[in-house]
């Protein structure tokens, strides 16, 4: 086999990274290497690489949407396990299970299934951390960062909320309101987060500062320290956005879901305020240019589909009515209601 030919299959099984592999994968001697169904994590990719096993498209596939979430679920479970009963971070089961199904997830063009399933599940907490996750990684990717900036997002937006393992659960999930002993203990995550993995070894300081400042505001509103703009990491404030609109859209104990449209129009209006502009720009594109094609309601009744997104103005997009296009950039009476 020529030089070319080698460097071609290592970089194609490089592409695979968090596809899972559609059948067992055996070795020259025939001994089960990856069993079917695996997700390909680096220590898969490499052993393949070691024993030199090539992989080709027809081995590996999408994981189904639910199958994908369940997972996540399950692994984040363990991960906070071991945290509260050891006070260390499985970082090794983070990078090598969770990751590579996020990675997995942002490679479906529609992520709405992939939200109304970590909807399903009743702990706030897990599910939250997968979809900031993968909202960051949607973000850094419309934000032109490189492979490896954005895998290093992606695991910062997991990690953003991971203080909140030292939170008791009885208080994360809460019917009620919080008592101010209760809310204060809360807004705490942010620095238990900033402690556990400050003192990890393997992650960069800015992973240990998006759990610290993801509570921060641009014009100095949030907590824990008020911070402005300048002072505020770009990670955090990519996760900032990340963590505001998966929250609006989440069910939690205390409260019920907000409209898909009603969270992205509520963010807009804070675009110049406490959300980073061109962050919180950059989001909204992305977000509308994947609803091109979805149906929506407007607010005097009538059902259109979006058919063009604006680059300056997303929310207010351009709708087709029985044959009629209205820019509801322009179009004074009339206004986006829902997304059908």
């Amino acid at each position: 086999m020529k030089a070319g030919e080698t460097m071609d299959i290592c970089l194609r099984r490089y592409q695979y990274y968090g596809l899972r592999v559609n059948k067992n994968i055996y070795s020259r001697m025939g001994t089960l290497v990856i069993p079917a169904y695996t997700i390909l994590t680096w220590k898969e990719i490499d052993m393949l690489r070691h024993l030199n096993i090539p992989l080709d498209e027809g081995d590996v596939e999408h994981g189904s949407i639910l199958f994908l979430v369940e997972s996540a679920i399950k692994e984040m479970k363990e991960v906070c396990e071991k945290i509260r009963f050891s006070d260390q971070l499985p970082l090794h089961d983070i990078r090598e299970k969770i990751i590579p199904i996020i990675v997995e997830m942002s490679q479906h063009i529609d992520l709405k299934p992939i939200f109304n399933h970590l909807e399903q599940h009743d702990d706030y907490t897990y599910r939250h951390s997968i979809g900031v996750a993968l909202l960051s990684r949607l973000i850094g990717k419309a934000k032109g960062l490189s492979s490896p900036e954005i895998l290093e997002l992606t695991t910062a937006g997991f990690l953003h909320d991971i203080g909140k393992a030292h939170i008791p659960e009885e208080i994360l999930n809460k019917p009620g309101k919080l008592t101010r002993e209760e809310f204060s203990l809360v807004k705490d995550h942010t620095k238990f987060g900033y402690d556990l993995l400050r003192k990890a070894s393997g992650l960069s300081v800015r992973h240990a500062l998006v759990a610290l400042q993801h509570h921060e505001r641009e014009d100095g509103s949030g907590y824990p320290y008020g911070l402005k703009g300048k002072d505020i990491d770009p990670y955090s404030k990519i996760v900032a956005v990340a963590d505001v609109f998966h929250a609006m859209i989440s069910k939690r104990s205390y409260k019920e879901p907000v409209p898909f449209y009603t969270v992205l129009k509520e963010i807009s209006d804070d675009m110049y305020g406490p959300l980073e502009p061109s962050t919180t720009l950059c989001f909204l594109r992305r977000i509308m240019d994947m609803l091109i094609g979805s149906s929506v309601i407007l607010s005097n009744g009538s059902e259109g589909k979006i058919i063009m997104v604006s680059s300056t103005d997303p929310v207010h997009p351009l709708v087709e009515v029985n044959g009629k296009y209205i820019d509801l950039s322009k179009e004074q009476t009339i206004q986006l209601d829902r997304i059908v």
